[in-house]
């Protein structure tokens, strides 16, 4: 089967053997994927300095200090955004696909990062995107490289990021000592 584009939001399972060290073992987030080509983050990537030493004191005086930060990709990985779900009134904002939502706006982080996360959290502080050109990502698809697993709140807005790549993978069914990508085929 050869895709030509999938509804988002979906997750992008990096296949066992993808060894690009960009893509290796990740999740991704998929916010937006048509012919023209896709765009998502990386959601398992936690960077190990905190949100508080990396924006400057105006920023940090309004979210929590255990706010975590992400390498959502290896495209513009000075630039930081807020991907997030749900609407937020009066939020500079985009709706990449049905719930998710992008902002580099201030004001959008008390209002998801005031207080200390738990449960689900509503928001990612990512630095970066991952993207694809037009036909790319199908042709990395059929070539074995990604596993797709539908939308997943948990999953796509991780409390905890360790092992989430594999709770995504067992999520799916499958074992990734398992998996054997064979090109030509979409998994």
């Amino acid at each position: 089967m050869i895709v030509d584009r999938l509804e988002t939001p979906y997750l992008l399972l990096a296949a066992p053997d993808l060894l690009d060290p960009n893509f290796a073992r990740t999740v991704v987030l998929m916010g937006h994927h048509t012919l023209e080509g896709a765009i998502g983050w990386i959601v398992n990537r936690v960077l190990d300095r905190s949100a508080l030493g990396e924006l400057p004191p105006l920023l940090t005086e309004s979210i929590h200090q255990d706010t975590p930060l992400r390498l959502g990709g290896p495209v513009l990985t000075n630039g930081l955004i807020v991907v997030y779900r749900d609407e937020i009134l009066d939020v500079d904002s985009i709706e990449m696909s049905p719930g998710i939502r992008v902002s580099s706006t201030p004001d959008v982080l008390p209002r998801l990062f005031g207080e200390q996360p738990s449960g689900v959290p509503r928001g990612l502080l990512v630095f970066g995107y991952a993207g694809w050109g037009p036909g790319q990502l199908e042709h990395e698809m059929a070539q074995g490289s990604w596993l797709v697993l539908p939308y997943n709140e948990p999953l796509a807005f991780p409390e905890n990021a360790d092992e989430l790549w594999e709770r995504a993978m067992a999520e799916l069914g499958v074992k990734p000592e398992n998996v054997i990508t064979t090109p030509g085929m979409v998994n």
